[in-house]
């Protein structure tokens, strides 16, 4: 048994000096038709619809977490703060002796700046700066949070920030503006690709750790319907957007009820979504053939396309975003790894990483490099779990059982491998493209992962 497993009745206990309240004495609400649950209240004021707290969700798996709640809210300073568990007619009260720190939160990547300490019944917080916070309740109810001695309160100042397709998943804070009660974040000139995909997000981090375990964590993000990890938002159309984010207190406890979102596109994208190689090895010039390459789409880069190919020093290939001798060309601005007699051809007999890139006016031609990634490969480690040429093929053994995944390296896209990302189901090389993850595809230790790009087929043994 946890030795914290009991801190909850605890703490109960000690607030058993329950408030009375004599909804006749009331310049607010009625407490007996307010719905029981907890609230975040000025000590000594009216609870108020608008504070109730909403149930807390443990981000490791997405579900509800019994005792605990979350809250966003404005706080100010100089005023005295409390939680209120309104019961019927009557109310227990905690509160924090907080301690600050510019680097106090641990979040899932980093530090991040906010208020931390340890519930302890009839008393209050304070907060040093009048913000929008993400306060954070958790009484501990099945020993998980052990390591910090139980019951805890985290606040956490909120900037939200952006991050998607438009920034290959980095973070980009919104231009804030204020009125009538409402905070909204604005982010202008916002570029996706056709079914790019979003989601909103404070302090730079997907989550907050309530322990040091791993067990419990809280939602830092905002997603579909403005809910708290749901999944990213998606536009169809490439093009430049404009996205708003607003907080405004609803008269609800639900965290979503109290944003909303607007995403507009400003400008439609002119760049093709799809390309494809053609040549003498590649449905032999003729674009109704078999054999004529459709590049894959690099996750989040509107206009940049990949493929694999065995090409000898006889290939000759041209690109075209469409299947017809209409704008097609063999380079573009600026070009690497290969010649230009009249069409395209590589120097030597190899695999290749083809990539056109028309948003940087860039082909590039390299030596192929492609790379196990996870579970079964030992680690999350980039460019450490190489694949081998073999023929014309590409070959791996994985070091340990679990889930197979696979990429290709793109020059300049450190930090983002998933954008290029394959698996094999049904022998079949399957690309992601600009989708979401792909299915889990399960390999055991010692297994032989054999890639032929040209058959578009792969092998698990």
């Amino acid at each position: 048994m946890k030795k914290f497993g009991f801190f909850a009745v605890a703490l109960a206990a000690a607030a058993i000096s329950f408030t009375s309240c004599d909804s006749k004495k009331q310049n607010g609400p009625d407490l007996n038709a307010l719905p029981n649950g907890f609230y975040v209240s000025v000590a000594g004021e009216d609870l108020v619809v608008a504070n109730a707290m909403d149930q807390g969700t443990n981000e490791v798996d997405q579900s509800a977490r019994a005792g605990m709640y979350e809250k966003y809210i404005v706080l100010e300073p100089g005023k005295k703060y409390e939680f209120v568990n309104k019961k019927g007619n009557n109310a227990d009260r905690y509160g924090s002796a907080l301690e600050y720190g510019d680097s106090l939160i641990v979040t899932d990547n980093h530090e991040v700046a906010g208020y931390k300490g340890s519930l302890a019944a009839n008393t209050t917080i304070e907060v040093k700066e009048a913000a929008l916070y993400h306060i954070v309740l958790d009484f501990n109810e099945d020993g998980n949070l052990s390591d910090v001695g139980g019951a805890q309160c985290i606040i956490v100042p909120v900037e939200w920030g952006v991050r998607g397709g438009m920034n290959s998943w980095g973070w980009t804070v919104g231009e804030k503006s204020e009125k009538d009660g409402a905070i909204t974040w604005t982010w202008k000139d916002q570029e996706l690709a056709a079914g790019g995909e979003f989601k909103f997000a404070h302090s730079d981090c997907w989550k907050i750790n309530l322990d040091i375990a791993n067990l419990v964590k809280a939602n830092t993000n905002l997603g579909a319907e403005c809910v708290p990890g749901a999944s990213n938002i998606t536009v169809e159309k490439a093009g430049l957007y404009t996205i708003t984010l607003t907080y405004k207190a609803a008269e609800t406890s639900a965290i979503a009820d109290s944003y909303s979102m607007t995403v507009e596109m400003t400008q439609e994208s002119t760049m093709p979504t799809t390309m494809y190689i053609i040549g003498n090895d590649f449905g032999n010039w003729k674009w109704e053939n078999e054999g004529v390459v459709e590049m894959t789409p690099v996750h989040s880069h509107a206009g940049m396309f990949w493929a694999i190919r065995h090409m000898t020093k006889d290939t000759q290939f041209k690109f075209c975003a469409t299947k017809a001798w209409n704008g097609d060309f063999c380079k573009l601005g600026e070009n690497e790894g290969f010649v230009t007699p009249e069409n395209n051809q590589v120097e030597a007999e190899g695999i290749y990483t083809i990539i056109v890139d028309l948003k940087g006016n860039k082909v590039t031609v390299m030596p192929a490099k492609v790379f196990g990634m996870g579970d079964c490969f030992g680690g999350w480690t980039e460019g450490a779990n190489a694949f081998a040429v073999e023929g014309t093929t590409l070959v791996a053994t994985t070091a340990a059982a679990g889930n197979l995944r696979m990429y290709a390296e793109i020059p300049g896209n450190t930090g983002n491998w998933w954008q290029s990302e394959f698996n094999i189901f049904d022998g079949k090389i399957v690309c992601r493209a600009d989708g979401g993850d792909q299915a889990a595809v399960a390999a055991g230790a010692g297994a032989k992962v054999t890639l032929d790009f040209n058959a578009g087929t792969g092998s698990i043994q």
